[in-house]
This record gives structure tokens, C-alpha cells and sequence, in this order.
């Protein structure tokens, strides 16, 4: 699968709910000891899941950034309903029917239990 398969694809719930999309895919870089300090690999940590579709994140949404006050602002706005589905109750993927449509990532959660993704973000910025 790639990262790309995962953009924008419908989330549902344990009980088969479609509780959003997929806006973020967010990964963490871990060192490789045994192969020596330069050595890295990413892995998943999770998924940031829009209730709507107008939501599409970007980046203002969950950093620190001196950029344009007006676009962050309306950035944070737009990620303040977006949920954090941890990747470990991510039960899987589903390729979509039709090539353009999106797929369906299915978890093994109800959507209740899913954090808000502002929530993670102060663990997302710490080194």
C-alpha cells in the first residue's frame, strides 16, 4: 500500500459508521541502533481523520508557524473537529471499486473513542 492510497480515503468506524476522511498521515522517525547513529526508518503513527470534507488540513494546522495570521488561523478552525486514529485500531485498508473513487480504511474502534486531533498535536512537535 502507499501513503497515497490512504489520502482522502472514507474512515468507518467499528460498527461500519463513516465517521470522515482522511486528511493526514503522520509518521515518526526512529533511530536504527544495531545499523549505527546515521541509520533511520519511518513508521506509521497514525491517521488525522476530517469530519468534513472542506477540512482538509495543512500544515498551519499543527505546527508552530510564522506564516500569514489569516491562513493559520482559518487552518486551525478547519482541523478543530479533526479526530487522531492511533495506527494500532486501524483494522485496514479497502481498495476502492472504481479507480478515482477513494478507498475505505475500517477501524477497530468505535468512532466515539477516537481522540481530537489537537490533542496529539503538543506530542507531534516535541522532538
Amino acid at each position: 500500500m502507499r501513503l497515497a492510497d490512504l489520502m482522502g480515503a472514507r474512515v468507518r468506524d467499528r460498527g461500519g459508521r463513516e465517521i470522515g476522511h482522511v486528511s493526514d498521515v503522520r509518521l515518526r522517525e526512529y533511530a536504527i541502533p544495531a545499523r549505527g547513529p546515521a541509520h533511520t526508518e519511518l513508521r506509521v503513527e497514525g491517521l488525522v481523520v476530517a469530519i468534513r470534507r472542506r477540512g482538509r488540513l495543512i500544515a498551519y494546522d499543527h505546527r508552530p508557524v510564522d506564516g500569514p495570521w489569516p491562513l493559520a488561523r482559518l487552518a486551525r478552525r478547519a482541523a478543530r473537529n479533526a479526530l487522531w486514529a492511533p495506527w494500532s485500531v486501524v483494522a485496514g485498508h479497502e481498495p476502492p471499486a472504481r479507480l478515482g473513487d477513494p478507498g475505505t480504511v475500517r477501524l477497530t474502534v468505535p468512532g466515539t473513542e477516537l481522540a481530537p486531533s489537537a490533542d496529539v498535536h503538543d506530542d507531534w512537535n516535541s522532538p
